[in-house]
């Protein structure tokens, strides 16, 4: 078997783990071809309806009361998926959706066994799934994502479990991706680099892995409280976390690529695709090259659009917009500020949407500029 690691012209330059929603897909979609070429995303499908899950833990099986449902929510997911990835390679984490099936051989998904996709497994899952996601990937030959969320500064135990992991899925032989999820970073003061690096020494030696990728997420769960009008600000420290540790005295001797989650937060994926309700609340986000300019803006009201609008333009006109031209994100966000009355002003889908392309954009191009 050829050696995964000796050909690195396909390594992915960036890894945003986005849920499986609409305004994540169209918003890839959306993005020029030199720049979606170099994307290679990380898409977690959500639970289909109940509550907000935890990152990592079940809820009481069943995992959805209507299976049915389920399964037609999940094809027709995994076909949107595959559209929009145009054949390139992406992984697809179905952590929240599997119970008895694997979902990469529903009944009726065309091209399973020749899909570009790459399925997910991780310690914390069934002995079944992650046997049944390693015949996934060896039937496909896209090879497979171990997904791993270090707890700790010294956690040997999780080395063992990976091990263990590792020896139930070697009848693949197919290529493996380590996928490191701190999970949310939001503080400055959180020794997430330390974490990185221990938990790279502990799994690296593991496995000849053929893609290392370090993921974390600094947008914040909610709009922060502390700010006054117009706009807020968040730092990006996931984005710094990651120069620690690749640019640090004590950098890893494998190429790490940078993981993060896109312009929303790093539990967004585990609200269930069908929640009840709105809030009256919204966020318009923009991305800068070491922060997010958030502003919260009104979803209804007679003069919803007009604050919209002005908080639009404030972004617009911040320094570091980009312009008009850089992205389909902020042609959208100068077209909002220009307008006027309540078409084109948007919604929820619509903000997050915007706020992702453009932060995609911006984090291709930062990356593409380093030596």
């Amino acid at each position: 078997m050829s050696d995964p690691s000796s050909d690195r012209s396909s390594d992915p330059l960036y890894v945003p783990a986005l849920p499986a929603r609409r305004n994540a897909l169209d918003a890839y979609d959306s993005l020029p071809p030199r720049v979606r070429a170099r994307v290679t995303p990380l898409w977690s499908i959500p639970p289909r309806v109940g509550r907000v899950r935890t990152r990592g833990g079940r809820p009481p099986h069943p995992l959805d009361p209507d299976p049915a449902a389920l399964a037609a929510r999940l094809g027709a997911v995994l076909h949107r998926i595959e559209t929009v990835q145009r054949g390139r390679p992406a992984w697809v984490d179905a952590f929240h959706v599997e119970d008895q099936a694997w979902p990469f051989d529903a009944p009726g998904r065309p091209g399973a066994a020749r899909t570009s996709l790459r399925p997910v497994t991780g310690v914390e899952r069934p002995a079944g799934q992650q046997t049944a996601s390693a015949e996934a990937a060896r039937a496909s030959g896209s090879g497979l994502g171990v997904r791993v969320f270090p707890t700790g500064p010294s956690d040997e135990k999780l080395r063992d479990e990976v091990g263990l992991l590792l020896d139930r899925i070697a009848f693949a032989r197919c290529p493996l991706d380590l996928l490191l999820d701190l999970g949310a970073v939001v503080d400055e003061h959180c020794p997430a680099e330390k974490r990185a690096l221990r938990a790279l020494a502990l799994l690296g030696p593991l496995h000849r892995w053929r893609t290392v990728v370090l993921l974390a997420g600094s947008f914040p769960p909610g709009y922060p409280e502390d700010y006054g009008a117009p706009l807020a600000e968040a730092h990006r420290f996931d984005w710094d976390v990651w120069h620690m540790l690749v640019d640090g005295p004590d950098r890893p001797e494998v190429r790490v690529a940078y993981g993060d989650y896109g312009a929303d937060h790093a539990g967004s994926a585990d609200r269930p695709m069908e929640a009840a309700g709105g809030s009256p609340w919204g966020v318009v986000r923009y991305t800068t090259e070491r922060t997010f300019l958030l502003a919260r803006v009104p979803t209804r009201g007679p003069d919803h659009a007009d604050a919209v609008r002005a908080l639009v333009r404030e972004i617009v006109c911040a320094e570091g917009f980009r312009g008009a031209e850089f992205s389909e994100g902020e042609r959208w966000l100068v077209s909002c500020a220009a307008g006027a009355g309540s078409a084109g002003v948007g919604g929820p889908e619509a903000w997050l949407r915007s706020g992702h392309v453009q932060h995609m954009a911006q984090v291709v191009r930062a990356l593409r500029r380093r030596p």
